[in-house]
């Protein structure tokens, strides 16, 4: 790995203007690093460095958890330079956002939990925090090199232009609560945590007094897959109770709407598979329990 650090340049600018020049200048030839866990990856598959790196380490205001109130909202603030593990640790976050908790658990081993940021995990489009996020309602706020933007994760992660942007943060609304609700995060990967995933899956899902469904999102990614919500699969389990007609149709809506793609390891049918076994599989436990 020394090598191939000493073959690229490292700028470290003071501010987000300053960043956005060297990228504008530099433009394909650079990449934005914060804790760099994601390029060391990419170097151990063989992809080299670009000849320029912008270290955002210098860069004021991009690193903190603050919870905050504006109005009737509350919401977490998460500066994209944070650590994964201070993430993971934070008592707010363990407290109201428990599921992001859980799934920084599971992304890779202890050291690079804390090298790696949030904003690292989210920016490359592909991370392991990116489901658990979604289901979620997460949105990401980001610097266009004139202003900070604000906008859905979910939207987000289907704009062509976000690779031309610097992600300054994660926000976490509060989320409805209904009278029964469960959550969960499941990273299915060839040696647990210390791999990328095979799949990758995160649900959160109410029922209201009478039983029926109130409140649903679920979300699969995993591997080179971006994490997208399953939307089709949300509709179709709202306002419902669970029986077994309903998670039958939901096993086939997930087979459908979830479209993985193969690599060496895995084809995509086994991946589609795996996630929607993890979700039906955690939709009938939940009715047993309720």
């Amino acid at each position: 790995m020394g090598m191939r650090m000493l073959d690229a340049q490292v700028w470290t600018p003071a501010d987000m203007k300053e960043a956005w020049t060297l990228r504008e200048k530099f433009h394909l030839q650079s990449c934005f690093i914060a804790g760099g866990t994601l390029l060391q990856t990419q170097w151990e598959k063989g992809v080299p460095y670009p000849p320029q790196l912008i270290s955002l380490e210098k860069v004021e205001g991009l690193e903190g958890i603050n919870y905050k109130t504006e109005g009737t909202k509350h919401f977490l603030q998460i500066g994209a330079m944070t650590k994964l593990a201070a993430c993971r640790n934070h008592p707010v976050i363990k407290e109201k956002w428990s599921l992001l908790s859980t799934a920084i658990q599971q992304i890779a081993a202890p050291a690079v939990r804390n090298l790696g940021t949030i904003g690292g995990n989210v920016a490359n489009r592909f991370g392991d925090a990116i489901p658990a996020l979604l289901t979620m309602d997460a949105e990401v706020s980001y610097f266009d090199g004139n202003t900070i933007i604000t906008e859905k994760l979910d939207h987000w992660l289907n704009t062509s232009q976000n690779n031309e942007v610097l992600l300054t943060g994660v926000i976490l609304p509060e989320y409805r609560r209904s009278s029964f609700a469960a959550q969960f995060y499941k990273k299915v990967g060839r040696r647990e945590s210390f791999s990328g995933s095979v799949v990758t899956v995160s649900g959160v899902i109410g029922k209201n007094d009478a039983g029926v469904i109130d409140f649903v999102r679920l979300a699969a990614g995993g591997g080179d897959n971006r994490p997208h919500r399953l939307k089709e699969t949300e509709q179709l389990l709202i306002d419902q109770t669970i029986n077994p007609d309903l998670l039958r149709n939901a096993y086939e809506t997930i087979i459908n709407e979830f479209y993985p793609i193969s690599d060496v390891f895995y084809s995509d049918d086994y991946r589609r598979w795996i996630a929607a076994n993890i979700i039906i599989s955690e939709l009938s436990g939940w009715e047993r329990k309720g």
